[in-house]
């Protein structure tokens, strides 16, 4: 039975700290919830209740992104300055996501289930939105005391290239019907990337010093006065992290005061994608009911750079044959 054709399901994990569910369409994160003593869990994490209401949305809402996370101009990069890799485009001329019909959108193939853990996989044909080579790759979600860890694997057997990551959108509040630009956020990061209005990076790097960019130290995204307003700078850049790819370190946190929660972000990359969602319309609705505000959760999205099969002068997302691709992401909750 292939991934495309094996069924739909849930997988609860839970323990004395944080009760989660995933699914195996798109191997996402469908809740994500914050036990207190004698109170139902707090889920922070924007999701479904149904599988089937993921297939009609767009905006990857908890799920596993690639083969290419991010943009990719004109959807198409040079294999190894050998020959032009043509993918499929689903914004307007760039790719996004990994093309129209990315892991966000695939059936996973359960492989393993323990208390604590679940195993996706997914074979994705050479050939599949472009991409060369018959790529393999695992997900692994593992609770352990008050954080969730994912391991993401892949091999390929020819030249491609992949960049993975996780599309969660978060508010600490628990409350989707509001906006997260209260939230503080911190981000290790003294760089980010510049974008032209397809949000592919223009040359070079900026440095966040005096930038609205800068969160290096912790702050409110938006002031109470630009809340108040509604005017509130609009976020989808990636910055460049701090130490070591292939490292895992803490990269990111955000803290809602109002809670006193606070999410701490770990990885193993070398880009993180800040995003604070400005598309959600009150037509659709989180799994307690509500509208959504258009701006009511926020996604921090690690991976390689954007547009980096084009950018020799940004980390390589290419993958051989007999390597084995790596990324590994933990979210620790405290509050």
């Amino acid at each position: 039975m292939t991934a495309q054709h094996a069924a739909q399901t849930i997988t609860t994990l839970e323990n004395q700290k944080i009760r989660a569910r995933f699914c195996n369409q798109g191997a996402r994160i469908m809740y994500l919830g914050l036990k207190n003593e004698g109170d139902d869990p707090v889920n922070i994490a924007l999701g479904f209740s149904y599988i089937g209401d993921y297939a009609r949305q767009d905006s990857y809402i908890g799920a596993t992104c690639g083969r290419y996370a991010n943009r990719i101009a004109k959807a198409r990069y040079d294999n190894h300055h050998q020959n032009t890799v043509q993918l499929a485009a689903n914004e307007g001329e760039n790719l996004l996501h990994g093309g129209p019909e990315g892991f966000d959108r695939r059936i996973w193939m359960v492989m393993e289930e323990t208390a604590s853990s679940v195993v996706y996989a997914l074979s994705s044909p050479d050939g599949d939105q472009g991409f060369p080579g018959n790529l393999h790759c695992t997900v692994r979600y593992e609770l352990a005391g008050n954080s969730l860890r994912c391991e993401i694997s892949a091999t390929c057997d020819a030249p491609t290239i992949v960049n993975m990551t996780n599309h969660s959108y978060w508010n600490l509040s628990g409350r989707f019907d509001g906006s997260a630009a209260d939230h503080e956020l911190q981000i290790h990061a003294d760089q980010y990337l510049p974008v032209d209005d397809g949000l592919i990076p223009l040359p070079g790097r900026a440095e966040v010093t005096g930038t609205t960019f800068d969160f290096r130290t912790p702050r409110a995204i938006a002031s109470p006065e630009e809340l108040q307003a509604g005017k509130i700078i609009e976020y989808d850049h990636n910055f460049c992290l701090s130490g070591r790819r292939g490292t895992l370190r803490k990269i990111a946190s955000l803290f809602h005061a109002s809670t006193n929660r606070r999410l701490t972000l770990s990885s193993t990359e070398a880009g993180l994608q800040f995003y604070l969602a400005r598309h959600f319309t009150p037509d659709m609705t989180s799994q307690d009911g509500k509208s959504l505000h258009p701006q009511c959760a926020i996604a921090l999205e690690p991976q390689t750079f954007p547009d980096s099969p084009n950018r020799d002068d940004f980390p390589s997302p290419f993958l051989n044959p007999g390597d084995t691709y790596s990324h590994v992401m933990v979210w620790q909750i405290e509050g």
